[in-house]
């Protein structure tokens, strides 16, 4: 009598196929991290933007304790879960998964946000790229607004603020709702800074890959929908605006005294762009108020600096 086995069953089957198929094509492993939080509205589109790619990637979401459907929904896909018991926010969820697999065969980390939709060969193009450019840590995609037809409004600006170098942009900055970062890039620069719970994490993580001699691209000929509002009020903008002076002072490529200069300087410039934009004195003393109380810190801030470089 023939025993016929079910080898789909096994639990290394699935394992070995997939590392023989890493070996037979040659493909990179990738891990693509998302952080979740009432994310009902997109978080479908984004996962199965995810499962559909042309470049295959092992998916882990972790949920900022979402109050909504979101939980419900990533069942439904093929993904390594992770609960947070708070919305401890976008760095720190980050950090939880980067944490885990800083030691695992992984090759590229592709962070995304849930209400980020991927064209299917984008994350292919990525890691084609991240191959034929090693002096680069983090490769992100070009960002459009949430119908695909402009680049999203933001986005536009790091653009502008970039180096033409053919078919990428050389830039200094931009934000991490796409990125895909090296095994280098996490190797030296480390995780994002705790410093930073909602916004500036990206910006400090950047300076940061650049302390460490590692460039940041914008590829040509790709494509994500980044599916977001582009409002801002004027609290916003003032919380924005003391964010982007913590990261000033946390800038591992500026000395004390430079931060300190550049701080103050900031602080002048941004209350004059932000009364111009809304016509509020409030945001003069409230940025003046903050830069008193980082200056305050200084000495701290310069430890924490140096324990992220």
């Amino acid at each position: 009598m023939i025993r016929v086995t079910d080898f789909t069953n096994h639990p290394l089957f699935f394992f070995r196929i997939q590392i023989y198929f890493i070996f037979a094509t040659g493909m990179k492993k990738t891990a693509t991290i998302i952080v979740t939080y009432n994310g009902e509205k997109w978080i479908e589109r984004c996962l199965a933007s995810v499962v559909h790619s042309t470049y295959r990637s092992d998916l882990f979401v972790i949920d900022n304790s979402s109050t909504d459907r979101t939980l419900n929904l990533v069942k439904n896909f093929p993904l390594h879960l992770e609960k947070l018991d708070i919305n401890a926010g976008f760095g720190f969820a980050n950090n939880v998964a980067l944490k885990k697999l800083e030691n695992s065969n992984y090759d590229y980390f592709f962070l995304i946000n849930q209400d980020v939709y991927l064209e299917e060969n984008v994350l292919s193009k990525l890691v084609n790229f991240a191959q034929k450019h090693p002096e680069m840590g983090i490769i992100a995609p070009i960002q459009f607004d949430g119908t695909g037809k402009n680049i999203d409004a933001n986005f536009q600006q790091y653009i502008n603020l970039s180096e033409d170098r053919g078919d990428f942009y050389s830039t200094g900055f931009c934000n991490a709702a796409a990125w895909l970062v090296t095994k280098e890039c996490l190797k030296k620069v480390g995780i994002f800074n705790p410093n930073f719970r909602h916004y500036g994490e990206d910006r400090n993580y950047c300076e940061r890959a650049k302390y460490h001699n590692l460039g940041i691209a914008i590829v040509k000929d790709t494509k994500v929908l980044h599916d977001r509002s582009q409002k801002m009020t004027t609290e916003k903008a003032v919380k924005l605006a003391k964010i982007k002076l913590l990261t000033i002072f946390l800038n591992p490529n500026l000395s004390q005294s430079q931060s300190l200069i550049s701080g103050f300087i900031n602080v002048f410039g941004i209350s004059k762009y932000l009364f111009r934009k809304y016509s509020s004195y409030n945001s003069v003393f409230a940025l003046l108020k903050e830069y008193i109380l980082l200056f305050k810190k200084r000495d701290h801030l310069e430890q924490e600096k140096n324990l992220q470089k």
